[in-house]
């Protein structure tokens, strides 16, 4: 029960990060240590990739949030295969 509520509070943190155009870095922050597999990591880092993509001057303190989380995600490696 308490992992479907885990689930279920990510979701609404990732829809919300999705939703707005400047999420807060406490929700940021929230997201990133309800992440527990690569596979909502790399779903995450593609919400926030999208924001800066259709941002006309992403922030620096974005960029580098990104740019640390796709970091860690290399020296996880590859799982996939």
């Amino acid at each position: 029960m308490a992992s479907d509520l885990r689930r279920r509070s990510l979701q609404i943190l990732m829809d919300r990060v999705a939703a707005e155009r400047y999420p807060s870095t406490s929700m940021l922050d929230r997201v990133e240590a309800a992440v527990v597999d690569r596979q909502t990591a790399e779903k995450y880092v593609g919400l926030l990739l999208d924001g800066v993509e259709s941002a006309r001057y992403p922030s620096p303190t974005m960029l580098d949030r990104i740019q640390g989380l796709i970091d860690a995600l290399d020296r996880l490696g590859d799982t996939a295969g």
